[in-house]
């Protein structure tokens, strides 16, 4: 099973062309790479977050509880990184939880680990600060665009960028994120469908 899971790390690694064999192999090497059940809590409201994840396979759902209500914030699939930015950074209580939606095949890392690699592979600190900077600018923009929109443009955006969401999470929790009840995401799915 371990070694299964290390080669999709290898393959998902070796797809950007940036690293050599032996950097690859290095990395691959030293990386945490688990099979996490569906359900299955990596981060609860509360928790001092010292680790992050790569999602090489499956959905994980970010949520907080309002009024004994459950809030999803968003929603991370395969490619994505997910991590409690505030908390991990800070060392302050996480607000939110994040929990597998799906079965999933993640990299675990944490910040020690990713010292050790940046030492042992010096250009390495460079490509992690540019995706980084990357990934934040495109939060920032996701988030500027979330708040300005209506909900049936969030549904379009969701459909545009991660299609397979609405088959792979339910519908409830999909209403959640776009800030409407299940009754109103029909009545937009329908009249999305019917000017298709």
């Amino acid at each position: 099973m371990a070694t299964n899971l290390k080669n999709e790390l290898t393959t998902y690694i070796k797809s950007f062309q940036i690293l050599n064999e032996d950097e690859v192999k290095l990395i691959v090497d030293s990386s945490d790479v688990r099979a996490s059940k569906k359900g299955t809590i990596l981060v609860k409201e509360g928790d001092i977050v010292s680790n992050c994840y790569f999602i090489l396979k499956g959905c994980i759902r970010e949520y907080i509880i309002k009024d004994g209500v459950e809030k999803s914030t968003a929603f991370y699939i395969e490619g994505d990184s997910v991590v409690s930015f505030t908390s991990a950074t800070n060392k302050t209580p996480s607000k939110h939880f994040q929990v597998c939606a799906e079965d999933c095949v993640l990299t675990v890392g944490n910040e020690s680990l990713e010292n050790e690699m940046c030492e042992k592979i010096p250009r390495l600190k460079t490509i992690i600060h540019q995706e980084t900077v990357k990934v934040t600018g495109q939060t920032k923009d996701d988030f500027a665009a979330f708040v300005t929109s209506s909900p049936e443009d969030r549904y379009k955006n969701l459909l545009e960028n991660k299609p397979t969401l609405l088959e792979r999470v339910p519908l409830h929790q999909i209403a959640s994120y776009l800030g409407v009840t299940p009754e109103s995401l029909s009545r937009i799915r329908k009249r999305i469908n019917g000017k298709k």
